[in-house]
């Protein structure tokens, strides 16, 4: 069994790096998107995040980093406002 943690351990911890660093590479294309929308407008803007037919891996995967630095977002909203409002949490695990 010791084995197998020293294994998965650093692969655990490589494959969160690399989540996180899909979400902070989506949250900076959004801001950038956000910038270039104050310019030309949202909709050109906001439709060169969708990767066209065709499109090559590297689209896909802007795509898939904004949408998880938006649901990250969301989240994180939502914890915010819950503890802002008081909504009642789940009991701690015993």
């Amino acid at each position: 069994m010791r084995a197998r943690t020293l294994v998965l351990q650093p692969l655990a911890r490589a494959a969160l790096l690399l989540l996180w660093s899909l979400v902070a590479w989506g949250a900076l294309l959004v801001l950038l998107t956000l910038v270039d929308a104050v310019g030309e407008g949202p909709g050109p803007a906001l439709w060169r995040l969708l990767p066209a037919s065709g499109a090559s891996v590297w689209a896909w995967l802007n795509a898939l980093s904004v949408m998880l630095a938006l649901a990250v977002g969301l989240v994180g909203a939502g914890i915010a406002w819950s503890r802002r409002t008081g909504a009642p949490t789940l009991p701690p695990a015993s």
